[in-house]
């Protein structure tokens, strides 16, 4: 067993940390990134803990990081990070290895949450899994013959863009009705907010927040369960769509939303045991995703591994 260190670029904050056997054996301070201008003053404070966590663990042997967005991870391109000025086709993963000496890789977020859930987690032992991510937007990946699978161009397993109303809210890319628009946390909570209106009600938008919608949802709140009854069965439609195409042994569902549990795996079960035939779903598993917000880290760690060790193989 190798330890390698991975590292996430959440949204608003970079974490990085040691990874052995799949778990976690250190974290680092975590590095908000709105407190960096530009990409190489964020860079320099991630490439600072690295060397803090490689003093602690000399036999550190691989470095992963797992980023928003479109990622080339054959070239180790990022070719921009929302959340960061100035950082628009960074070669990442020339930089990790020149600035480290060790084998790099970078990879989407949401791949290497997959990988993750896949070695370790919710997905482990099978051989076909959709991961899907839940939060501010919606994001997933695909393992598919026992093996990530990216796409002709690396953008494969956009789930949050498949479109499940033509007619609908117009999406970041031109697409109407994206997914995202209608499940992730702020439309979640606009649409609570809405449904409570009408029903002569004013609440907050922190009384409208995913963990809030839960907690009311189980306190027999009926508007709360109305909005995750939606969010079920949005995710359904798409999911139908992908058992139809994929016909995979497991979903796993990750992110804040998942973890509003049957409120919204049930509506899910039930619409796809309708609209699918039952060899497509008898079998099929649609799990909460396991490792939770350590699945990128451990993901991009084990990514780092596998192209290190098939390297040292050539």
């Amino acid at each position: 067993m190798k330890k390698a260190i991975g590292i996430d670029f959440g949204g608003t904050s970079v974490k990085p940390g040691v990874v052995l056997d799949g778990k976690i054996v250190e974290f680092a301070e975590r590095i908000p990134t709105r407190s960096h201008e530009g990409a190489e003053s964020l860079l320099a404070a991630v490439l600072g803990a690295v060397e803090e966590l490689r003093a602690k663990h000399p036999e550190v042997c691989a470095l992963g990081a797992g980023l928003p967005g479109i990622v080339d991870s054959v070239q180790g391109r990022v070719g921009e990070l929302t959340n960061v000025p100035g950082w628009k086709d960074v070669c990442l993963t020339k930089l990790l290895e020149e600035r480290t000496g060790l084998p790099a890789a970078i990879d989407n977020d949401a791949n290497a949450m997959t990988y993750a859930e896949w070695l370790y987690g919710a997905g482990r032992d099978a051989v076909n899994v959709v991961c899907v991510t839940l939060g501010t937007g919606v994001g997933g990946g695909l393992i598919l013959d026992g093996k990530l699978f990216r796409g002709s161009q690396l953008g494969a397993g956009e789930i949050g863009q498949m479109t499940i109303d033509p007619h609908g809210v117009r999406g970041h890319y031109g697409n109407f009705g994206a997914l995202e628009k209608y499940v992730g946390n702020n439309q979640i909570g606009e649409r609570a907010q809405q449904l409570y209106r009408e029903a002569g009600l004013t609440k907050s938008s922190e009384e409208c927040d995913p963990l809030a919608l839960q907690n009311a949802a189980d306190g027999g709140d009926a508007i709360a369960r109305k909005v995750w009854a939606e969010v079920g069965f949005n995710l359904g439609i798409t999911l139908c769509d992908i058992v139809w195409l994929l016909n995979p042994d497991r979903i796993v569902l990750g992110g804040g939303v998942a973890r509003a549990g049957e409120y919204v795996f049930g509506p899910i079960r039930e619409l796809i045991r309708e609209r699918t035939m039952r060899i497509f779903h008898e079998r099929l598993e649609i799990v909460p995703a396991a490792l939770g917000n350590d699945a990128g880290i451990i993901g991009s760690a084990a990514l780092a591994l596998e192209k290190a060790t098939a390297a040292a193989r050539a």
